[in-house]
């Protein structure tokens, strides 16, 4: 009877739930897509009964083709999109729709925060940026805004919590997603009391922090029977996704760095310590108690493309890749400043708008296209490089994400950047970590390192074109000093 693992991304885009034997391999696999709600400007919500429903059907419909193979689960455990906030009543009951990551609601809370005399000494504390994003932010737009109903709110919870709590009736939140919500000392692994007196709240009114490897077993004979899990499931609490991202892209040596492109973005590396920029442009955050994932999220991925596609050149995103190829590198000098939706790294302005510059007659279609998808990447790059100067230098980059399906975009990157990039096979790099946290947590390897040496595998390496590396040599210094101009 063959073993397998589990895991679970709790995503905003959709749920997966994937189960891997012991070496990595996919066994069974199952998705859905969640439904986004934008009530009003700037405002990006989910409905966190309609996610739980989703994540009870994806495990079930896994659950249910491992069964047909006859195949034994060891355990579950957990991978999560990071800074959603869900408040909720004395009676555990919501009182809001879950706001995401990338609702910009609390904007003013975010420049006064970044303004006020307090913020370097907590960046120390916590690693965080000063943005909207980030959920002490959210609770203190909740604080200033709603006064009646903050008075109402006894919690604050994730949508990873809420879930969590639905199954085993414990609020409880992983070091990783608590290091996110720029509440925690990520330091010591305790709630900042620094943080707290900021936003108004108490200790109790977050959940309790428990390490990424703390395992709770499903007993709920109800819940048991709906899942197709046998009582006594191990559940490991996992992480956030950043930080499965990197361990399940093997990106834990130093030198490594991991790049991850779907509808947003990251650029991220990891370390036995937590790292702080002196400029407070990235983050920190807890994979475990020895290694420390810093980096920088940007806003604009995948749905830069999408918008090419939708709203200004009305062609589906594969004839856009094609007509991108037409163009020569560095698109004849036209430049994109892709902050459709404010930014993250490395400008951390929820105010930034995007652009394009040096726009003339003789730029076509192809022209536009190709200054667009290099204009995402030279923005991971200018992040790379804060990266390099505060970590290791970049030596090799791991690649991941739906952009690894187009070979020019991923040749564009190694120019780019100018250095190796090796695609993950999998592309399901946040579940893959995830049951690699659960097999240390129960034994069944030594270190998180074995689990990269055992599970983790790469399709192709792309190097950079020699030709193509002198122009973008050129086109990094002039769009890092195009960024530095832009304002909101």
């Amino acid at each position: 009877m063959q073993s397998t693992w589990i895991g679970v991304d709790i995503g905003t885009t959709n749920v997966k739930a994937v189960a891997f034997d012991e070496n990595g391999s996919v066994v069974a696999h199952a998705t859905g897509t969640c439904v986004t709600y934008h009530p009003r400007n700037r405002f990006v919500e989910q409905n966190p009964d309609e996610i739980y429903r989703l994540f009870v059907h994806v495990l079930r419909q896994v659950t249910e083709q491992l069964r047909h193979k006859n195949a034994t689960v060891e355990a579950v455990s957990l991978c999560s999109a990071m800074h959603s906030v869900i408040p909720l009543d004395a009676h555990n009951h919501r009182l809001t729709r879950s706001v995401l990551w990338a609702d910009n609601r609390s904007e003013a809370q975010a420049d006064a925060l970044k303004q006020a005399d307090i913020f370097p000494k907590l960046y120390s504390h916590t690693g965080i940026p000063a943005h909207p994003y980030a959920p002490l932010t959210k609770m203190v737009w909740f604080r200033e805004t709603q006064p009646q109903l903050f008075k109402r709110i006894q919690r604050f919870v994730s949508q990873k919590e809420y879930i969590w709590f639905n199954l085993f009736g414990k609020f409880q939140i992983d070091y990783s997603m608590a290091s996110g919500t720029s509440l925690l000392n990520n330091r010591r692994l305790k709630w900042s009391e620094m943080a707290l007196a900021y936003t108004g709240i108490k200790a109790t009114q977050l959940s309790e922090a428990v390490p990424t490897y703390h395992i709770e077993k499903l007993t709920n004979p109800s819940l048991c029977r709906r899942l197709g899990l046998r009582s006594g499931t191990p559940f490991v609490i996992g992480a956030g996704d950043a930080c499965l991202a990197n361990l399940g892209s093997g990106a834990l040596a130093k030198g490594v760095s991991t790049l991850t492109i779907g509808t947003s973005g990251a650029i991220r590396q990891t370390a036995a310590t937590p790292a702080r920029d002196e400029k407070r442009r990235l983050f920190t955050y807890v994979l475990d108690e020895t290694h420390f994932v810093s980096g920088g999220p940007t806003n604009n991925g995948g749905n830069v493309l999408e918008w090419l596609s939708k709203h200004l050149l009305l062609k589906d995103p594969s004839e856009l890749l094609a007509l991108a190829e037409n163009a020569p590198p560095g698109a004849e000098d036209l430049l994109f400043v892709p902050y459709l939706l404010g930014e993250r790294a490395p400008v951390w302005d929820a105010h930034a708008r995007g652009s394009y510059r040096n726009l003339s007659w003789q730029h076509t279609q192809a022209h536009l296209v190709r200054a667009t998808i290099e204009g995402i990447v030279l923005n991971l790059n200018q992040t790379r490089q804060i990266i390099d100067n505060q970590l290791s230098k970049t030596q090799i980059l791991h690649a991941n994400g739906g952009f690894t399906q187009s070979k020019f975009w991923v040749q564009l990157l190694a120019d780019i950047f100018g250095i190796a990039v090796k695609v993950n096979q999998s592309g399901e790099s946040g579940c893959l970590g995830a049951i690699m946290l659960a097999m240390k947590a129960l034994e069944k390897i030594e270190s998180l390192e074995k689990g990269v040496q055992n599970c983790v595998h790469f399709a192709e390496t792309y190097h950079p074109d020699p030709s193509n590396r002198l122009i973008y040599r050129k086109v990094n210094k002039n769009f890092g000093k195009l960024i530095t101009q832009t304002k909101a």
